[in-house]
C-alpha cells in the first residue's frame, strides 16, 4: 500500500515529468496502478473522460473506477485519506502563502493527517518545481475539488513531523 508514498519520498528535492504539480500526481497514479495521466511521465494518458489539462479536474478527467479508485467531491476533513491525490480548485487557498493558479488549480498527494492538518507531497508549489513535503491546514471543503483514493488505502492518523 505504501509503494506510491515511498516512491514520492525517494524523489524529494527532484523534479518529476514536466515539473508541474500535475506530474507528481501522474507519477503517483501510475505507480499505484491508476490511470495514466501523462505530464511527461512514463505513464501516457489513458481512460480520459474529461479535461486533462486542469489539476482541479483530475477527479473527473479519468475513469478512476476502472482501476478500483474512489473519488470524493468537495471532501470534508474527516473524508481525507492518507494516500489520496488531493485536487484544489481554481484559485483555491492551498496555504496562507499560496493560492492555486486560476487557470489550472493545484494537486498533490496526502502523506499524513493530524489535528485538522495534513502533510502532502507536492511539486511546483511554494518551493519551486521539485518534490517537497508540505504541512497544510484544512481551510474548508469549498477549496478542494476532489480527492482520488487508491484501492486498499484506509484512513489512518500518522504524526506530522
Amino acid at each position: 500500500m505504501n509503494k506510491g508514498l515511498n516512491h514520492l519520498q525517494s524523489l524529494i528535492g527532484q523534479p518529476i515529468g514536466n515539473h508541474q504539480c500535475y506530474a507528481l500526481s501522474a507519477e503517483y497514479a501510475g505507480i499505484m496502478d491508476g490511470p495514466g495521466m501523462g505530464a511527461m511521465t512514463k505513464y501516457d494518458i489513458n481512460h480520459q473522460i474529461g479535461n486533462v489539462w486542469s489539476a482541479a479536474e483530475i477527479g473527473s478527467a479519468y475513469d478512476w473506477t476502472l482501476y478500483g479508485w474512489h473519488v470524493i467531491v468537495e471532501p470534508t476533513y474527516e473524508q481525507l485519506v492518507t494516500g489520496a491525490i488531493i485536487n484544489w480548485k481554481l484559485g483555491a487557498r492551498v496555504s496562507e502563502d499560496m493560492l492555486a493558479p486560476r487557470t489550472f488549480g493545484h494537486t498533490g498527494v496526502i502523506k499524513s493527517l493530524l489535528n485538522h492538518q495534513f502533510q502532502t507531497y507536492e511539486q511546483n508549489a511554494e518551493l519551486g518545481e521539485i518534490v517537497v513535503e508540505y504541512n497544510r491546514n484544512f481551510f474548508d471543503s469549498s477549496q478542494i475539488s476532489s480527492i482520488c483514493i487508491p484501492p486498499d488505502f484506509e484512513k489512518g492518523v500518522i504524526n506530522i513531523e
